[in-house]
């Protein structure tokens, strides 16, 4: 347990199903962590933002949490967001809770914290809440309020050795290096969030991607996160996945997202509880699917589109 760490590469956000009825759609979940797993992705964080965790309530967050970690998997690596409730105390029993079940790492969603100010304080807190085998991890969730930890407060947190995953999301390069700097030596791994950052993040010591095209084209983003192929091939890569990205959101996040997947074949519905879906349904899907007929977004790229 003590040398678990969490594997590089890249990490989709775990998307929720709903049905028409708008109840959640489990089988849907569980043919989701199936493909990830066929494709032998290292890892994925569920109940994050993209996983519409914010317009779930108490119940269905944890009926999510427990199917996730109940469902069969190889080398998946789970986190999962887990701290719900109005205080710390509350919050720590909610991670412990969530951790019980059998994720790999709980998360801590620093929007969530009871207070905006001293977020560091708070971590190292929950350090002394919940019980020393729980393994923790944080994440900038952008909403409801966007909070980042300053390079400072992560090395105070990193020095805990208790946190083992963090999700960044500044979207500054200058920012995310100085944060991988002060967790330099400790058990932390720092993922960037944003795709435009992540070419040079990567550089500064990025442990991979953690964020929206995951989702729709992990072999595309791996190749990305591997630093061992020649740079032109993840840079011709990366423009690609910009590209696939702009037309994904332009069709109603994370609507869009879930009808690229059907295109994949995977059994998911597009319903999404999201005001950003609404677009979905008003433009239709005609144009995304031409784009993907056309351009095969989720296709890696060849190392002979370099020359």
């Amino acid at each position: 347990m003590s040398d678990f760490s969490p594997p590089d590469g890249a990490w989709p956000i775990l998307l929720t199903g709903f049905d028409e009825h708008d109840n959640l759609d489990l089988p849907a979940v569980g043919a989701l962590l199936d493909f990830y797993d066929r494709l032998g992705l290292p890892g994925l964080l569920a109940l994050g933002q993209a996983s519409e965790m914010l317009l779930l309530n108490d119940d269905e967050r944890f009926r999510v949490a427990e199917y996730v970690t109940d469902h069969p998997r190889h080398n998946l690596t789970i986190a999962l967001v887990g701290n719900f409730g109005a205080t710390l105390p509350e919050q720590a029993r909610s991670l412990g809770r969530i951790f019980d079940l059998g994720a790999d790492v709980v998360v801590v969603a620093l929007a969530l914290l009871p207070s905006a100010q001293d977020l560091g304080e708070q971590l190292i807190e929950l350090t002394r809440l919940v019980a020393p085998a729980v393994r923790l991890g944080i994440y900038e969730i952008p909403e409801p309020e966007h909070r980042l930890l300053s390079a400072e407060e992560v090395g105070a947190v990193a020095a805990t050795d208790r946190y083992y995953f963090m999700k960044e999301t500044s979207r500054d390069p200058a920012a995310f290096g100085a944060k991988v700097a002060a967790a330099a030596g400790s058990k932390l791994k720092i993922f960037q969030a944003n795709l435009q950052a992540l070419p040079p993040t990567l550089k500064l010591g990025a442990s991979g991607f953690c964020g929206w095209m995951p989702i729709v084209a992990p072999e595309l983003c791996a190749q990305v996160c591997d630093m061992s192929l020649p740079a032109e091939l993840r840079q011709l890569a990366h423009d690609k996945l910009v590209a696939f990205n702009d037309v994904m959101v332009a069709h109603g996040f994370p609507a869009s997202a879930k009808h690229i997947l059907v295109r994949r074949s995977l059994p998911i519905q597009p319903f999404s509880r999201a005001s950003a879906t609404r677009r979905f349904f008003e433009i239709g899907s005609s144009a995304l699917d031409r784009y993907i007929a056309r351009e095969n977004p989720f296709a890696p790229v060849a190392l002979t589109e370099q020359h």
